[in-house]
């Protein structure tokens, strides 16, 4: 049982102390090297393999038809990609087998150290980001 006032007297003890916690995202969070965040897709490098969807044990990442084939240079090679990945946001598990699996070089995509945040829509998706 907690004497009376003992709340207003905790209150009036931190008044003077430094905080414990981080402003985010107003201060920014130093992540260790390494760190998996929130996924980014690079629509000027993705070659539509399915390589990031078929590896992906969440299923997170569906392929979805392009609105018009893009051609995308590859090896050397120009390619039509007809398809481009999306990823269900709150269904990823930042395991990072998609970013192993995507033969190109950059990658397209990658794990960036940016957090991934909540959210209350259900249905969150990544989209190709267009540069």
């Amino acid at each position: 049982m907690t004497r009376p006032g003992a709340a207003a007297a905790e209150l009036l003890r931190m008044l003077g102390t430094k905080r414990a916690t981080v402003l985010y995202p107003v201060e920014k969070i130093d992540v260790p090297a390494g760190f998996r965040g929130r996924i980014e897709i690079h629509d000027d490098l993705c070659i539509g393999c399915s390589k990031c969807s078929i590896v992906c044990p969440s299923t997170a990442i569906e392929m979805v038809m392009d609105k018009e084939k893009r051609k995308i240079k590859f090896s050397g090679k120009e390619l039509s990609r007809e398809r481009h990945p999306k990823v269900n946001l709150l269904s990823c598990i930042r395991c990072g087998e998609c970013e192993e699996a995507c033969p190109t070089n950059p990658k397209a995509i990658i794990l960036t150290t940016r957090f991934s945040g909540a959210s209350l829509e259900r249905e969150l998706i990544v989209v190709p980001t267009v540069p």
